[in-house]
């Protein structure tokens, strides 16, 4: 059984050479980027996934083991992964008995995209100042901008106060004007000149 796992081995470095990388004798990691090619490349692309698998002792009667919490699968939720896996597994029993590794990486690379499509779609995120219960304050609308443009100006005691953490006669660090600067050139109005 050695010779299967080592010949496997062989073959999918030779077919995945880039892609392929080999762990152990029997544990290699693959990267599969998704079959994107019928998507025309529009939406929301996954990223590569890494899949590990484990060639244990008796294999190809004995299925082999999935891994997929390398870190550079963070941005597939633990739900995508399970399912990942479990879909590998299922796969992977239909063709007991075969050598079946270059199958499943071609399977999962046909299917990456209906996989991560079962992430949930990412929630609003609201900061604690926003009120969240009017339908005015939402991100976008006129009353959150009258409130932010409000929020930039300073009020009397906080001018006082800026002015004496950085005085006329110290110091000053780099920038401490800038706010003053680009708020007065964004209410300079745009002149285009015409050339006669």
């Amino acid at each position: 059984m050695e010779e299967v796992i080592e010949e496997e081995l062989m073959a999918l470095e030779s077919i995945f050479y880039d892609s392929y990388s080999k762990l152990s004798d029997n544990r290699f990691r693959i990267r599969i980027d998704p079959d994107v090619e019928d998507e025309g490349g529009g939406g929301d692309l996954p990223p590569p996934l890494f899949l590990e698998v484990l060639l244990p002792e008796g294999y190809p009667e004995t299925l082999p083991q999935f891994d997929v919490s390398n870190i550079n699968n963070r941005k597939y939720p633990e739900s995508v992964k399970s399912a990942i896996v479990e879909g590998l597994l299922q796969q992977a029993g239909q063709q007991r008995g075969e050598s079946m590794c270059y199958n499943l990486v071609e399977w999962l690379k046909e299917q990456l995209l209906s996989f991560y499509a079962l992430k949930p779609p990412p929630t609003p995120q609201y900061s604690d100042s926003e009120d969240v219960g009017h339908g005015d304050a939402r991100p976008g609308s006129g009353a959150m901008k009258k409130e932010t443009n409000a929020k930039d100006k300073l009020t009397k005691a906080q001018k006082r106060r800026h002015f004496d953490k950085y005085g006329a006669g110290s110091e000053k660090p780099r920038g401490w004007d800038w706010v003053p600067i680009l708020s007065h050139l964004g209410q300079v109005p745009h002149v285009t000149s015409s050339v006669q």
